[in-house]
């Protein structure tokens, strides 16, 4: 089952055991993460919503975990009561090992009890990084080493090992990142645990929750009217992998120039504060949580410097204060900067001095695996939280009430970066107060890991439309130009396939917002494609060209000029590719859209009217998603109308499906210059093309090598 990050997994795994055990399951185990913290948060959520109390007509419960106790054999004999079982356990070797031992020897009493095991995060230790031991290895001389070896990796195979315990088993893995689940090898079989964890039978996509904000909230097209992302300059970070101590011996006067942080790390703090008291004096938040994340570095002794620089930075402001100096003048600029044209409960002035009251409030709280990693939400409610940590902070752990992330944590792999945007997630009442302090370069990879998310809940969709299992039709996900899908050793089954760009919408997600000359030329291209399309057809959303030949698009993609940096848009590489593609009587004909906004300022292009569309900067040089989801279906019979989901939303994946093979659109978006900062051109031209499934399949992607494609 796949979610979405910080989106609800645990009510839904709470509402399948629920029917699990009404059609007869009688034990069910959560492996809830690999810390503490989310197995307590878990265990608290499930006695609540599927245990509950004085619930009458519902099943006997026995709870053998509880919110502060792991996993302990409780003797077999307690599985002669009546009703069902809960385990909540960590996924830890040790406590694997007791649960499994349990089992062994409840051998006897397993018959009549049917087990469901659920794995939640179960990208995270589930994963065999090691080999299995051959059924028979006198049978193959080349699985001799692996059959004497030590098999699969300890928590793999006591999970495997738990599944064959009991007769009657099913296994349901829950991740938001299951890149390494799906390179699981499909055949993979242990002599003494049996089958590996692949999903064979079904993976299927939950429903996006409303209110939900996530990827498309921040990185795709609604993006747009939101400002959430601030740049960390390079000497911010420089700054921060230095020791930083406590200077008593200046005099205290406030200003940025003074400050123990650096400038992008202080800011952030005092827009925290600023949040605070913003979110606090509206309905609805007086006693809630309020958090900030500070993730910088995966070393202990790095948070705990950083914690302390925090600390030191809010005393520093304090004792300021206590000597006479005026904080607000401080907060109201960093107010104007950052949170201009958020509705305020009251005047700039007084939102300040509330703020600075959240300053003097400040918890700074320190999560790692010599802290601890309990956030006392419900011991504590009400607080303003700074939480510094790492690793701690980047899978499962609900952050409540989270505001500011100030986060300059790297990886190399997809899921990993994924799992740590704890920014993702339900902040109905308070969305217009995220913001994210972060490097170009990091907010550039989650641009494209936006297409690489919709990549895969499009290849989702698709096997569930085909009526296949994952064993039967490999689930197809798009290459990251800068990072691993998942790491090395969980992804010994994938396989790259040819390039090709069947089925895909490639766009220009960064722009050469730098380089005049690279702007001039596109803007005069596009000039000279439109005047040469021939009578346009208004429609909803921009002005349509019809019938036009290959050989025009692609003389544009090869002389369009985008940013030297993007791999998603390469115009020499796609024209070749469409030419090939048309000796075989594919891609024949193709449709222009140059698009439209209502409202934008009006501008010529090619000699047609149309208006500049809203697209603002997500990083130095990204604007996020391109392709606004209708514009896919604008040359298709019944337009995009034709193409809604349930919900309301348009599915650009049925439109790409319904395209014929000989039919592509190109579609040119003129967008505003000055919401992206940009002079000396009235349109910046960004360019995308949305393209069918043709014969050479589906490439460029990565795929379990092991199942049929």
């Amino acid at each position: 089952m796949v979610g979405y990050v910080q989106s609800g997994k645990t009510a839904n795994y709470t509402a399948v055991a629920a029917r699990a055990v009404d059609a007869g399951y009688r034990m069910v185990i959560v492996l809830s993460g690999i810390h503490d913290a989310l197995r307590s948060q878990t265990q608290v959520r499930l006695e609540n919503e599927l245990v509950g109390s004085g619930n009458p007509g519902g099943p006997a419960w026995t709870v053998l975990t509880e919110e502060t106790q792991d996993f302990k054999d409780p003797g077999v004999e307690v599985l002669d009561r009546a009703g069902a079982f809960l385990i909540v356990a960590k996924k830890n070797v040790s406590v694997l090992r007791r649960m499994d031992a349990w089992l062994a020897a409840a051998a006897g009493r397993l018959d009549r009890l049917p087990i469901l095991v659920i794995d939640d995060e179960a990208d995270q230790a589930s994963i065999n990084t090691r080999g299995n031991r051959a059924p028979d290895p006198s049978l193959d001389s080349d699985a001799a080493s692996s059959a004497n070896g030590p098999g699969p990796t300890a928590t793999n195979a006591l999970i495997r090992s738990i599944l064959g315990r009991a007769s009657q088993a099913a296994y349901v893995a829950y991740t938001a990142t299951p890149f390494a689940n799906i390179f699981i090898d499909p055949d993979a079989v242990d002599r003494e645990v049996g089958e590996d964890l692949f999903p064979r039978d079904f993976a299927l996509q939950l429903p996006r929750p409303e209110g939900y904000i996530g990827t498309e909230e921040l990185f795709g097209v609604s993006a747009q009217g939101r400002d959430v992302f601030r740049k960390v300059r390079d000497e911010d970070v420089g700054e921060l992998r230095q020791a930083m101590t406590r200077r008593t011996s200046a005099p205290m006067i406030v200003g940025p120039q003074n400050q123990l942080l650096p400038d992008s790390l202080a800011e952030a703090l005092i827009a925290f504060c600023l949040a605070g008291a913003i979110r606090k004096g509206r309905s609805g938040f007086q006693g809630k949580p309020h958090t900030m994340l500070v993730h910088v570095s995966v070393r202990v002794e790095d948070q705990a410097r950083i914690r302390v620089a925090i600390e030191y930075q809010r005393s520093y402001w304090l004792e300021a204060r206590r000597q006479g100096h005026d904080l607000a003048d401080l907060f109201l600029e960093v107010l104007e900067r950052h949170f201009r044209g958020v509705e305020l409960p009251t005047d700039p002035l007084v939102t300040a001095k509330a703020a600075i009251a959240v300053l003097e409030q400040l918890d700074v709280v320190e999560l790692n695996s010599v802290t601890g990693e309990n956030l006392e939400y419900a011991e504590r409610p009400g607080r303003n939280i700074v939480a510094v940590g790492g690793n701690r902070l980047s899978r499962g752990l609900t952050l409540e009430g989270l505001t500011i992330s100030y986060f300059l944590r790297t990886a190399s792999m997809a899921d990993t970066l994924l799992q740590m945007a704890r920014w993702y997630g339900f902040r109905s009442g308070y969305e217009d107060l995220i913001r994210i302090w972060t490097t170009d370069g990091i907010a550039q990879w989650f641009t494209e890991l936006a297409l690489v998310e919709e990549s895969l809940r499009d290849s989702l969709q698709a096997l569930y439309r085909a009526g296949r299992r994952p064993s039967e039709m490999a689930i197809r996900l798009r290459a990251h130009s800068a990072l691993l899908l998942t790491a090395r050793n969980k992804s010994g089954m994938a396989d790259t396939l040819r390039q090709s760009w069947s089925g895909e919408h490639p766009q220009t997600v960064i722009l050469p917002l730098h380089d005049q000359a690279r702007l001039q030329a596109n803007r005069i291209l596009a000039d000279r494609l439109i005047t040469l399309c021939g009578p346009a057809h208004e429609m909803t959303g921009g002005q349509l060209f019809r019938d036009l030949p290959p050989e025009i698009v692609c003389d544009f993609l090869r002389a369009y000029q985008p940013h030297p940096d993007t791999l998603a848009m390469r115009g020499d590489e796609i024209a070749d590719w469409i030419m090939q593609r048309v000796v075989q009587g594919e891609l024949v004909d193709w449709s222009v859209l140059l698009a439209s906004a209502q409202g934008g300022a009006a501008v010529i292009v090619g000699g047609v009217e149309t208006r500049l569309v809203t697209r603002r900067r997500t990083s130095s040089e990204g604007i996020g998603i391109l392709i606004d989801p209708r514009h896919e279906g604008a040359d298709l019979p019944g337009g995009p109308d034709a193409y809604r989901r349930a919900s309301g939303n348009y599915d650009a994946e049925a439109m790409r499906s319904a395209r014929p093979s000989t039919q592509g659109l190109l579609l040119v978006y003129p967008l505003d210059p000055m919401l992206l900062d940009v002079t000396g051109v009235d349109a910046v031209i960004a360019v995308a093309l949305t393209l069918p499934y043709t014969s050479d399949g589906r490439s460029n992607a990565v795929v379990n090598r092991g199942v049929g494609t």
